[in-house]
């Protein structure tokens, strides 16, 4: 006997749990999806979307009030994904309102070119335990708001390229330099273009055709560069008795310090421009100034009210 009250009083736990499903007050759509149906990506590189998951009731015929909703997602081949706020975190959600997701996956190293995966994303209801329920079905899908279809599911479809350069230059076609700056700064970003590669020492050296000021050639090295990250370096000009509209081209050579292998060049053209004058009574200046001013009147109006008296 005391066995079966055990066994009966289990059973009239397991419910519990199970009773705790999502209801469907409101209707859950993407209001901003990812926007693209396919995407190109390199190995190790991390990809985020900004989507917006939102309440449709204000135009749902059925599911009009305000509800809890979440957000979840997939990728068939496994690969990473975050997101901020966190995959699964409910939300409370007014009709025609929403939130904004940041949604990112991570390609691993190991991949090869060519290879695919298939990102989606879902929006669903809570329950009232505040955990994420996959199994309910939307209430409406699509919602349509005016004239256009917005469905509680999106995907995208991602492919692997092939990885940038090693090495690679960033730089400004055309830079202008200030006439009588004695030391103006040009900046080229060196490139670590492998997401998955070690960072990298690169050395350079910059030089010119000696048409603006002295100097060069210049040279020196970076700290080490991340993978998949850039890091500024400057050739330092003196335009100091430069002429107006006097040109120069200034050519930057960088390769790997270790091995020498990785190895690139680019060129930037410098003009050399009138300065540019510093306004000295700007509106907040003018503003600070007129206020100052009228203070300053005041005070002095209340002393010689103060001396009649």
């Amino acid at each position: 006997m005391k066995r079966l009250t055990l066994i009966t009083i289990a059973l009239l736990m397991v419910p519990v749990f199970a009773l705790a499903s999502a209801t469907t007050e409101g209707d859950p759509a993407f209001y901003v999806d990812f926007g693209e149906d396919t995407h190109d990506l390199i190995a190790g590189e991390t990809f985020c979307w900004t989507v917006g998951p939102c309440n449709f009731g204000f135009v749902s015929g059925a599911c009009t009030a305000t509800d809890t909703f979440c957000m979840w997602a997939t990728s068939t081949a496994g690969w990473t994904i975050t997101a901020d706020p966190p995959l699964e975190e409910c939300q409370i959600v007014e009709p025609g309102y929403l939130w904004w997701n940041d949604i990112c996956i991570t390609v691993p190293c190991e991949v090869s070119i060519c290879d695919y995966d298939t990102l989606t994303i879902y929006m669903g209801y809570c329950d009232d335990l505040g955990v994420c329920d996959h199994t309910v079905a939307d209430c409406e899908d699509p919602n349509i708001y005016s004239g256009n279809p917005y469905y509680s599911t999106d995907q995208v479809i991602l492919h692997i390229v092939e990885s940038p350069p090693a090495l690679y230059i960033l730089q400004d076609t055309l830079y202008f330099v200030e006439q009588g700056q004695t030391a103006a700064y040009i900046p080229f970003s060196i490139c670590n273009g492998d997401p998955c590669a070690a960072p990298t020492v690169y050395d350079y050296t910059i030089s010119s055709k000696g048409l603006v000021g002295g100097g060069f050639p210049q040279a020196g090295s970076t700290d080490p560069v991340t993978g998949g990250e850039c890091l500024d370096v400057y050739a330092v000009v003196d335009a100091g008795g430069a002429a107006i509209c006097d040109y120069d081209t200034l050519t930057i050579i960088a390769w790997d310090q270790a091995t020498g292998i990785a190895y690139d060049t680019c060129v930037q053209v410098i003009h050399v421009i009138e300065p540019v004058p510093v306004p000295l009574f700007t509106t907040p200046v003018v503003t600070v100034l007129v206020l100052a001013m009228i203070l300053s009147a005041a005070v002095f109006m209340r002393k010689r009210a103060a001396s009649r008296a």
